[in-house]
């Protein structure tokens, strides 16, 4: 493959500095009614835009009763670490408050959203801490208790559960020393989500590769089939959702095939990596391009 020149290096260096100059390229929240994962249009998509002071990222969307509630990662700009968040909406989708939900001295990010038995629980990614750190809720949407660290010493980002087969199958990619945390998808399973006993798959990793490997929301069933949001990061962190339909899952195989995939459109628009869920509303996230 032929290599940039150095004017062209150069060129695409100016620019990179003229446009951090000019422009914001913020996370933000995109919203939409009655789209599947295979309907997806930019132009059914109304964002939620926060201050330029910060970003959200990282959307799970849960019903209870009239109004949905999005739980996402906010990031103050002038802060090192995020923090959950709740976004109230009514049953247009329109915001009607936020608020900071569970904050730690570490950063915290991908609130995975989660009802067992009756009770609310949240699994938010605590890689900074080297742990996994189970959350269960005491007062919706903002009042949440550590109940549980069931993985330490493991630096694992965007950790997804999902029920299947009477187990519970934990989805997490793994970043080892000197590695990264794009490529590397490992899968552990227990009896329960409340367990501390995690068994790792014997294919870990089970995905390899910058494409497909990151988990990207809840895994859903529809029509039948199992389907895992991946994130593709291959042009740039988070850039696209890849859509993976799993047809083999069990405690000695693992097998998936992608079929679709979500771009962004160029633009304003430059990047989407999660995708979720919750009565006939669909959220996701996505890096616009704003005038600072």
């Amino acid at each position: 493959m032929k290599q940039p020149s150095f004017v062209q290096r150069a060129i695409r260096k100016i620019e990179k500095t003229l446009s951090s100059i000019f422009f914001l390229d913020q996370w933000v929240i995109m919203i939409g009614k009655d789209l599947s994962h295979a309907s997806l249009q930019w132009p059914a998509l109304r964002p939620l835009i926060p201050d330029k002071d910060r970003y959200w990222a990282d959307p799970f969307i849960v019903q209870k009763e009239n109004n949905y509630y999005v739980f996402i990662e906010e990031k103050m700009y002038a802060r090192g670490r995020g923090h959950i968040a709740c976004l109230a909406l009514d049953q247009d989708g329109i915001q009607l408050s936020n608020r900071v939900v569970l904050e730690r001295p570490y950063h915290l990010s991908y609130p995975f959203i989660f009802e067992y038995q009756g009770e609310i629980y949240m699994l938010p990614e605590t890689a900074a801490n080297r742990s996994l750190e189970l959350y269960r809720c005491v007062h919706f949407p903002d009042q949440w208790q550590l109940v549980k660290t069931p993985m330490t010493n493991i630096y694992a980002v965007d950790a997804t559960l999902f029920e299947y087969e009477k187990k519970w199958w934990l989805f997490a990619n793994v970043k080892e020393e000197g590695g990264s945390s794009l490529d590397a998808l490992h899968l552990f399973y227990a009896d329960s989500p409340l367990s501390d006993q995690w068994t790792p798959h014997p294919l870990n990793p089970i995905i390899k590769g910058i494409h497909s490997a990151r988990p990207a929301g809840r895994i859903f069933s529809l029509d039948g089939e199992l389907i895992r949001p991946s994130q593709d990061s291959a042009r740039r962190y988070g850039y696209a959702l890849k859509f993976n339909r799993i047809t083999k899952l069990n405690e000695n195989e693992y097998e998936e095939v992608t079929v679709s995939e979500f771009r962004p459109q160029g633009g304003k628009i430059l990047a989407t990596h999660t995708f979720n869920q919750a009565g006939n509303f669909t959220v996701l996230d996505a890096v616009i391009r704003r005038i600072k």
